[in-house]
């Protein structure tokens, strides 16, 4: 038997987003389900690295954040799954998503693409099956695309979940191309950061491996992406409430625009 991966640097990042999932299922005013986090949360080994970094870098406000964004993504995919007969689900740098399990299954095909030791690290908790793959591969590789492209791109809904901002910007750039040379009338729902995300959180994560490094300069540089936006919401003016449980002021909370979570169409 294969020795369970070593998650650190970038891929130990979905332990992160696994433990706020879990801890948001734990909460009486939590804003989703999602009962397999916090099982696979408690299965999965983590290195000496990996626990510091989680004491470094975890935070309530990271938990939050993490619980509104993936609300959006599910309310995305709920009308997407609604709005089509045969639809694909992609998601782009999955991690330990469990969302095919909470939303998708026998409801569609379902895609989990993202590094070869995050792909491991699902297999110890996750079973594949012929409607629900697991690819290892880079966001930018082209290998992945043939798994994908036997189905009229309008049926393809591609999520990108806390992952973009990982990339370099030429990566970014590269995922952007790929995506409209195959996937034009494709849905594409993805998140972003601007520059005004806080640079002790930067300074954390560059400190762990997993540097965050690409970033809008505001949101009105969302519609030069390449993208017909429908929709795009902020995540720090989600679950006021809960935020302003954290010590946020309410209308400072109006005036951020930090994590612009985007549903679009890709040109």
């Amino acid at each position: 038997m294969s020795e369970p991966p070593v998650l650190s640097g970038l891929p130990g990042t979905l332990l992160f987003t696994l433990r706020a999932r879990a801890e948001e299922h734990g909460r009486a005013d939590r804003l989703f389900d999602d009962p397999l986090a916090a099982q696979w949360y408690g299965r999965l080994p983590q290195s000496q690295a990996m626990r510091q970094a989680m004491a470094a870098a975890y935070s309530p406000i990271f938990q939050l954040g993490t619980a509104v964004r993936a609300r959006f993504y599910d309310d995305v995919t709920e009308r997407f799954l609604a709005g089509h007969q045969q639809p694909v689900v992609v998601e782009l740098g999955a991690g330990l998503s469990t969302r095919f399990a909470r939303l998708g299954a026998e409801r569609a095909h379902w895609v989990e693409l993202d590094l070869p030791d995050a792909i491991a690290a699902r297999r110890l908790v996750d079973v594949e099956t012929a409607g629900h793959r697991f690819l290892p591969f880079s966001l930018v590789d082209e290998a992945w695309v043939a798994q994908v492209t036997a189905v009229p791109p309008s049926d393809v809904l591609f999520i990108a979940e806390g992952v973009l901002f990982f990339l370099a910007p030429a990566e970014a750039a590269a995922l952007f191309r790929l995506l409209a040379r195959h996937f034009p009338g494709a849905t594409f729902a993805l998140d972003v950061l601007t520059e005004e995300f806080s640079q002790s959180a930067r300074r954390r994560f560059a400190a762990h491996n997993a540097p965050i490094q690409w970033f809008l300069a505001d949101e009105t540089a969302v519609a030069h992406l390449g993208l017909t936006v429908r929709q795009t919401a902020v995540a720090a003016h989600q679950a006021p409430e809960r935020w302003q449980g954290l010590g946020f002021d309410p209308q400072q909370l109006q005036t951020t625009q930090v994590n612009i979570l985007i549903e679009a169409m890709i040109d």
